[in-house]
């Protein structure tokens, strides 16, 4: 990443439309390398229905909470990765953490909002009625706008081959369920086979971009932080 791009990064996601509840919750999960992939769904979430509930706004910005925490579900290129068991494994844990953490704030598990909330995780993966399949699509799309570096940091790793990391992509396009997400995702979907297909050396090193993902600061704009790393 050059400095041009960090500099775009930098406050890329200030609002000041996040609610006192949410940006607990980034203080929550400071730190978190998927902290920038959260911010896109929520993002993702209010560009495919600009009346996003609150409940739809909070889930995507929580929704892979239960990573942040060690002891959770593992999954391998062998596995599929639309393996279930993964999947279910992985949206319980989440909606678990996130109702728990809820609770904790003050917003008890029989709430409407908590209850909502909950059920919006647990079907990220899968969809469901119109908010549900909003969630799954916005997931796709930060996963696509977000994870571009990390998917081509796949291959160089030798983790994934080209054809496996192109699965990845392909089962990310094949979630949408949604005539304009798609419309958002498929040139995203290019960006990304292009880079895999023609790699260049990477501009930054893939340990800093995985630490400016996860700094909240930086991608909120705040206070100095954020114009100290985007000059680094």
């Amino acid at each position: 990443m050059s400095a041009t791009a960090k500099r775009d990064l930098a406050g890329r996601y200030a609002s000041a439309e996040f609610t006192a509840l949410e940006l607990a919750a980034l203080d929550w999960l400071d730190g978190f390398y998927q902290l920038e992939h959260l911010l896109s769904a929520r993002e993702w979430a209010i560009r495919l229905d600009p009346c996003a509930s609150d409940a739809l706004r909070f889930a995507a910005l929580v929704h892979d909470a239960e990573r942040f925490f060690p002891g959770g579900p593992s999954s391998t290129p062998q596995d599929g990765f639309d393996n279930p068991d993964y999947l279910f494994a992985h949206s319980l844990r989440s909606a678990d953490i996130v109702q728990q953490w809820l609770a904790a704030q003050g917003v008890p598990v029989d709430d409407p909002f908590s209850r909502r909330v909950r059920v919006l995780i647990l079907r990220h993966e899968l969809g469901g009625d119109t908010e549900e399949d909003i969630l799954q699509a916005a997931d796709s799309l930060a996963f696509l706008s977000t994870f571009d570096w990390l998917v081509v940091q796949w291959v160089r790793d030798g983790h994934y081959t080209v054809p496996r990391a192109r699965e990845k992509l392909d089962w990310t396009m094949t979630r949408i369920r949604l005539t304009k997400a798609m419309g958002f995702a498929l040139p995203l979907y290019a960006d990304i086979v292009s880079a895999l297909e023609n790699p260049t050396p990477p501009a930054i090193n893939p340990q800093d971009r995985r630490a400016l993902a996860g700094n909240r600061d930086f991608l909120l704009g705040l206070t100095s932080t954020a114009s100290d790393a985007a000059e680094a």
